[in-house]
């Protein structure tokens, strides 16, 4: 997780007190009744507790295959911890849509429809696909090293270059496709 925790919750000799929430080890939660949430463009802002100050913020799943539209770190520009929120239903649906459209942005992952084939070149494999953007073909190297299964029937697999490509279920393929994936298995 990206939350901070203080190593003493005094403050040194000669030095100023922080935020109570800075020293806190607890996330600071994030309701609506305490964070508000607009779309800038196509920056995420948030504004505190009532105040009109705006500033840009960005949104960070914890738990991105088993929950992802719960427990959302909201992170300054350098990536510290603002708070945390629990639920995205708790939003109402415009401040739901804007954090939606940054975690979209955030962990744009194409999703492997039909494997058209998957062919061994030395080291690699280069896999030629159809996702949900579109054809693809990339390679894989060491396969078996670069091929995840995070739940049952689920895999994910990761490029040469570091894109990572999802299966949401295997099952649900065509054979062909599950045929060529099980040869990596």
């Amino acid at each position: 997780m990206m939350m901070e925790e203080s190593m003493s919750a005094e403050p040194q000799a000669g030095q100023p007190a922080a935020d109570a929430e800075e020293r806190s080890a607890e996330p600071v939660a994030l309701l609506p009744d305490n964070a508000r949430f607009r779309c800038e463009g196509t920056r995420l802002q948030m504004a505190r507790n009532g105040s009109d100050d705006w500033q840009e913020v960005e949104a960070v799943r914890l738990f991105p295959l088993t929950a992802p539209s719960r427990w959302i770190s909201i992170v300054d520009d350098d990536l510290k911890e603002i708070g945390l929120i629990e639920d995205l239903a708790a939003f109402d649906r415009g401040a739901r849509r804007c954090i939606e459209d940054e975690l979209e942005r955030r962990y744009l992952i194409p999703q492997i429809k039909r494997v058209i084939s998957c062919r061994t070149r030395f080291d690699t494999a280069e896999w030629v696909v159809e996702t949900n953007r579109g054809p693809a073909t990339f390679l894989v190297r060491d396969p078996r090293e670069k091929i995840k299964e995070p739940l049952p029937r689920h895999l994910t697999l990761t490029d040469a270059e570091g894109n990572r490509y999802d299966i949401p279920d295997v099952e649900a393929l065509d054979a062909t496709s599950r045929r060529l994936i099980a040869e990596w298995l």
